[in-house]
């Protein structure tokens, strides 16, 4: 009878974490964007540093970012297509591209919907290393130091899908993840937690959503209507970010590489139906 009692606790102790989780995650967010409009809100979004070093952009070929579609179809079109380098087999090059929340010291919870029309990374064989593309939310929340020097020790959250040249089938892997820099322009990172939510299929269509639970010091990530998933930090979170960023975005990362076929990372996305915490 005691074993039945601690394992009827047990559930309803599971069902209550689960049924929080899910209060939290689904708190009342508001319309921010459909991008129904003619040209992108300057009201409502900043371009933001298209790479994170020269090499970077020197890599990269094709880069499109503008509305794009009809009726409900319509959303923000984000897409690159960058190229290693061909002069040597060490180091690889990495470049983004996408659009900023305007206000983003306001946001604590954004949803949205992402297409990956397209996904194709290719790596070397020579290098050892893989090319991959990734699109989603990057969002930096607050800092444990009051005085940060630019970015170092900014507390940044990822939600994105990410394919590697490596994977097979034809899915992208959806995950969360909380990470500090650890340099002023955050190019440098200490990844802190990890929430994997599972692969989705190229094409499909699908909602990714992201709560700071402050009281708690945990974010809550959810794809879809997906039991969310709590990634917990044990870091001051007392100060505001050095650098507030809030962004859609698209990045891809090439190794150099000698051999043909020249390796390449390219990427096609839709993100629509923007929501924001009140």
């Amino acid at each position: 009878m005691r074993t039945r009692k601690i394992c009827i606790h047990l559930t309803l102790s599971l069902v209550l974490v689960t049924l929080a989780l899910s209060a939290t995650a689904a708190a009342q967010l508001v319309p921010y964007d459909d991008f129904s409009s003619t040209r992108i809100d300057p009201a409502k979004w900043i371009g933001v540093p298209a790479s994170v070093t020269v090499e970077g952009d020197v890599d990269r070929r094709e880069v499109s970012v503008g509305l794009l579609g009809q009726g409900a179809s319509r959303g923000l079109h984000i897409s690159q297509t960058m190229y290693s380098s061909t002069g040597t087999n060490t180091g690889a090059g990495g470049s983004g591209f996408g659009l900023g929340f305007a206000h983003a010291s306001k946001l604590t919870a954004v949803s949205f919907s992402l297409t990956v029309k397209d996904a194709q990374p290719l790596g070397c064989d020579d290098n050892g290393a893989a090319a991959f593309v990734v699109a989603g939310l990057s969002a930096t929340f607050f800092n444990p130091n009051p005085s940060p020097d630019g970015s170092t020790g900014d507390i940044t959250v990822g939600l994105s899908a990410i394919r590697f040249s490596t994977d097979s089938g034809n899915n992208v892997d959806i995950s969360g993840g909380i990470a500090q820099c650890n340099d002023r322009k955050c190019i440098n990172q200490t990844n802190l937690s990890f929430a994997d939510l599972g692969p989705v299929p190229i094409g499909s269509t699908n909602t990714l959503a992201v709560t700071w639970d402050k009281p708690n010091h945990q974010f809550i990530f959810q794809l879809n209507a997906n039991t969310p998933v709590a990634s917990g930090y044990t870091l001051s979170d007392a100060y505001p970010p050095g650098v507030d960023l809030k962004s859609l975005f698209v990045f891809g990362a090439v190794p150099h590489c000698t051999a043909t076929p020249r390796p390449y990372a390219s990427m096609d996305t839709l993100f629509d139906n923007v929501f924001v915490n009140p």
